[in-house]
């Protein structure tokens, strides 16, 4: 974006007027921003600056196509100009085109190999992607050329986390804190080292950060009861609500147990799909549905924060249950099949309308056909785990429950059905990517979350042919 002085020399007396008015309003309030350079862009339509400005206001209130269109007009005026290809890559992203904004974000690159924000852009994509180590050069060369730029620091935090390269991420996002000291999001990504490198008591704290950030997967929802911040919650009711996916859900539910050893009432508020397992939980008054009004409650609180306010919780393994019926059922259903009964799940939720969540997800998932050397294992017969797959009669976690106990051992990729085998006591091996999440830990093949669990760690980033052949050789002594 040209300085208000620098617009002056090229527009219109009035357009340039326009276009200083909209950039001095841009950074507080995109949308008269947006009505200005407009205007501009109508008065000096041959002009490339109100077209590109425009671009980026109407990027930021969300109006995609027709950002589109202003960086396209604004390219088509000025085709050498960097930023307005640093642009257009932005509105490529936000299309999930990430090919032609990667390709964006590199012509802007070399028209201006100083342009701090297109390597910014590029390796915070990069990262997306999976490409660590890419990702982490060019976010780091932002820094360089920018060393105040907090988004930079940030940006390398990640990619050198994906790289597996703790202290240096913590150092990362330490700098980036020194910037930009109340960044929620970036005080939230600093909690991710710590936790994976077993630091629990300073995680848990930074981990608290992701209640305040823009995109927060945790909501009030209007409650009007105030938050619990700790303390004897004997007495107190607690509503207790699950948060970000349903793994999670899973994983920090044995701390409504613990809440209600203390002598709360609690109620847990979780996704329909878990409300009918989650009511296997031993001294929970109930558990309600997300959509389901309430009963009167004194506090609240997101179950993933607990730790922050109580440290590790001592909740035995297993603390969920199925249904003896349901499983009854299951046995009798599989009674025909030979050998050694193993549930396998081989993807996770790819989550399409989350993008972070679904780039994750075509990291940790893999394809029927990875399995098939297992499959082929004399003594062994796959059972799909997948609720979309097996037999039509998985309708929630409590089926997928009972259906579980009834096997043999699990095989899953990180996803909700490795929690849930976990929290049921049954054995299950974990198929982890390299850079695998936090609560894994690093450098080692169990897990102080579930003892019945067993990892097989990618060696390098998209080297899935390792551990799978470390688990066939698993599978076969079995």
């Amino acid at each position: 974006m040209l300085t208000p002085r620098q617009a002056l020399l090229v527009l219109p007396g009035e357009a340039a007027l326009l276009n200083e008015a909209g950039a001095a309003l841009t950074a507080t309030d995109s949308a008269a921003a947006a009505c200005w350079f407009a205007r501009a862009a109508r008065l000096a339509p041959d002009q490339p600056e109100p077209w590109a400005n425009l671009s980026g206001a109407l990027l930021a209130q969300a109006h995609i196509d027709a950002a589109l269109a202003a960086a396209r007009r604004a390219l088509s005026l000025a085709p050498g100009n960097a930023r307005g290809w640093n642009n257009l890559g932005n509105t490529l992203f936000e299309l999930r085109l990430y090919a032609a904004a990667l390709a964006a974000f590199g012509r802007a690159r070399r028209l201006l190999p100083d342009f701090a924000d297109a390597c910014l852009n590029e390796g915070g994509l990069r990262l997306d992607l999976g490409e660590a180590e890419e990702g982490a050069r060019l976010s780091q060369l932002a820094a360089a050329l920018a060393p105040g730029l907090s988004g930079a620091w940030n940006n390398l935090g990640n990619g050198l986390l994906l790289g597996c390269r703790l202290a240096e991420s913590e150092a990362a996002f330490g700098r980036a804190l020194t910037l930009a000291p109340d960044d929620s999001q970036i005080r939230f990504n600093s909690a991710a080292p710590l936790l994976k490198g077993g630091r629990f008591e300073e995680g848990w704290r930074a981990y608290e950060a992701r209640r305040r950030t823009p995109a927060a997967l945790v909501r009030r929802q209007g409650f009007d009861p105030p938050d619990w911040i700790g303390g004897d919650p004997a007495g107190r009711t607690l509503l207790l609500s699950t948060e970000q996916g349903y793994g999670d859900a899973l994983q920090f539910c044995r701390y409504a147990i613990w809440m209600a050893e203390q002598g709360a009432r609690v109620i847990v508020r979780a996704e329909p799909p878990l409300v009918r397992l989650m009511r296997s939980l031993s001294g929970v008054a109930a558990v309600i549905g997300t959509g389901d009004p309430p009963p009167p409650f004194d506090f609240h609180l997101p179950l993933m924060s607990l730790p922050a306010l109580y440290g590790d919780m001592p909740v035995p393994v297993p603390y969920l249950s199925a249904d003896p019926a349901d499983v009854a059922r299951w046995r009798s259903r599989i009674a025909t099949l030979p050998g050694i009964r193993i549930g396998l799940a081989w993807s996770g939720n790819p989550r399409p309308g989350q993008r972070s969540a679904h780039l994750l997800d075509r990291r940790r998932s893999l394809t029927r056909a990875h399995f098939d050397d297992i499959a082929a294992i004399r003594g062994v017969t796959l059972v799909s785990l997948q609720k979309e797959d097996p037999f039509g009669d998985l309708a929630d976690f409590a089926d997928t429950a009972a259906l579980i106990e009834a096997l043999d051992l699990v095989i899953s990729v990180d996803t909700a059905v490795a929690h849930l085998a976990g929290s049921l006591g049954k054995p299950v091996c974990i198929l982890s990517r390299f850079d695998g999440c936090w609560r894994w830990l690093q450098g080692r093949d169990d897990t102080p979350w579930y003892p019945s669990a067993r990892l097989f760690r990618q060696p390098a980033p998209g080297d899935w042919a390792s551990p799978l052949d470390a688990l066939r050789k698993h599978i076969v002594t079995l």
